[in-house]
């Protein structure tokens, strides 16, 4: 028999092999909760998300994202958003590797490995590798946003001049010196030609202003006047000109012209061609720039209507004309030079029930510098 003491003892020993069994069981219980997804099956694919910082510490968007295995294999690809973020889905357990490249910043790639549970990431160009935040378990698909890491900035120690010490040789680079300078006069006066016309008062460009819709008025002595049209009576001409405003006298007027400023001016050439179908009608033929300046963007307008006026059918296309690169960088080949021609096939689908009447054509382009 044991006395109170020992008795309590022993039911302490007792009590503590069964709670490291229950606590050793709760933890194979946790590390297999983790690992199984809501339908109470076992989990084998992952999420793996994060961030790519550039070279400024930010996250940087528009990074092309490539995860490889252990044998180079593609697996997945993607983009970072505007913060920089990403985020594969269904990733398997294993070793990868993660490549990134971007036109500014270059290439970057990294290896990770999926076990478990969740991977997040953040891949930094700074160190051309990844920092490991965490890795979690997200049973409700939700987005992971890692938290960005500080850089530390290295900061350079300052070289002290000596009093006697001169900031160069002036002697030995007295040449380099010169080329110096001399290159430095020929970006003042590139930067000097470069510069825009400073701003008029708005009375000196009334008095500049050259009017859009212009006539020519020929007189008996033979001189011939340009100007805007302002007003006409019975017996005088009022014109707004270069030089100022004119009134003339319909006496002295032999001939009035109206002038047009030269444009661009696209046409159909014929009637289109059409395929009738019961979904559909095809359009097809030829426009031409009859303008003097060359048409950009030009496109096709076709709609249909029914019976009652109402709208079945709508479409347009551009046309395939002359390739142009423009200052904003952009290229396309959808311009007409003046007396250039260009085909078309426009396919105009009908609405479900609806039989189209009529139709009418256009055609919308722009006017460049």
């Amino acid at each position: 028999m044991l006395n109170p003491l020992g008795e309590w003892l022993l039911k302490l020993i007792i009590l503590r092999e069964n709670m490291n069994k229950y606590l050793s069981s709760f933890l194979l219980l946790t590390s297999l909760l983790f690992a199984v997804d809501k339908k109470g099956k076992i989990k084998e694919e992952f999420n793996v998300s994060g961030v790519v910082l550039g070279k400024d510490g930010k996250g940087l968007k528009k990074v092309n994202l490539i995860i490889y295995d252990d044998n180079n294999q593609e697996v997945d690809d993607e983009k970072t958003n505007g913060d920089g973020e990403f985020k594969f889905k269904k990733i398997r357990i294993g070793n990868y590797t993660i490549k990134g490249a971007h036109k500014q910043e270059g290439e970057v790639d990294t290896k990770f490995s999926v076990k478990n549970i969740d991977v997040v990431l953040t891949i930094d160009y700074n160190q051309n590798q990844y920092t490991k935040i965490s890795e979690i378990n997200d049973k409700t698909e939700g987005n992971l946003t890692p938290k960005k890491l500080p850089q530390q900035r290295v900061e350079p120690e300052n070289k002290k001049l000596k009093f006697d010490e001169l900031f160069f040789e002036y002697e030995a680079n007295l040449k380099a010196l010169k080329t110096e300078i001399d290159s430095l006069k020929r970006v003042v006066k590139g930067y000097e030609k470069g510069q825009t016309m400073p701003n008029i008062s708005r009375d000196i460009l009334d008095l500049i202003k050259i009017p859009e819709n212009q006539h020519q008025v020929e007189l008996q002595n033979g001189t011939v006047v340009s100007g805007e049209l302002l007003q006409e009576s019975d017996s005088t001409l009022t014109l707004k000109t270069q030089i100022g405003t004119l009134v003339l006298k319909k006496e002295m007027v032999i001939r009035m012209d109206e002038l047009e400023k030269p444009g661009p001016n696209v046409v159909f050439t014929d009637d289109p061609f059409i395929d009738y179908y019961p979904d559909k009608q095809i359009f097809s033929g030829e426009v031409k720039n009859i303008g003097k300046i060359r048409a950009d963007f030009v496109r096709v307008i076709c709609n249909l209507f029914s019976q009652t006026t109402d709208e079945v059918g709508t479409d347009s296309i551009f046309i395939k004309g002359s390739r142009v690169v423009y200052d904003s960088n952009v290229v396309a080949d959808t311009a007409l030079e003046p007396g250039e021609r260009a085909s078309y096939i426009l396919t105009v689908p009908i609405s479900k029930g609806i039989k189209p009447q009529y139709h009418t054509m256009d055609i919308r382009w722009s006017q460049t510098n």
